[in-house]
């Protein structure tokens, strides 16, 4: 349970450090876990880049990050929820606003008992299969999600401030 709330921090760093992961037209779920208090508050990449993540909670189950960054004037903004499957933690994160993006970028997080690190793992954007659903993702992730070419070779890492 400790592991959930470090791991929309690391996705949504991750989403702004690295390439872009797989992103899919739907949702894996329609809602997520119910929010870890311990996740909320203000993560950097490990590597310093001058970014800084902001996370506050939206409801029960959906965040908010906010994205700061020495380079961009405003911030971005992210909505984001945990998703549990067979005992691993998928984020699901979507950018907001009127110019954004609205696909659903995953990321498989972990996070050290702590609450201090945390990593995310993004999922390949190799992957081809288009998904009506959500529960035909959560199925072709159930099947897949062991197997290590199924994420992308880099990891991001986060610290809580």
């Amino acid at each position: 349970m400790n592991k959930l709330k470090w791991i929309l921090p690391l996705v949504t760093i991750a989403l702004m450090l690295g390439g872009c992961p797989y992103k899919s037209d739907v949702p894996m779920a329609d809602t997520g876990k119910k929010i870890n208090a311990a996740l909320l508050g203000t993560w950097e990449p490990r590597n310093a880049n001058g970014d800084k993540f902001t996370i506050t909670k939206d409801n029960e189950t959906t965040f908010k990050i906010t994205k700061t960054s020495k380079n961009a004037k405003d911030p971005t903004i992210y909505e984001a929820y945990i998703v549990e499957l067979d005992g691993d933690q998928f984020l699901n994160i979507q950018e907001q606003g009127e110019m954004a993006d609205k696909g659903y970028y995953i990321y498989k997080v972990q996070a050290n008992d702590a609450g201090t690190k945390a990593s995310l793992y993004p999922v390949t954007d190799n992957i081809t299969e288009k998904f009506a659903t959500g529960e035909e993702m959560k199925a072709f992730f159930k099947k897949y999600k062991s197997l290590s070419f199924f994420y992308d070779k880099t990891t991001e890492e986060y610290i809580k401030d």
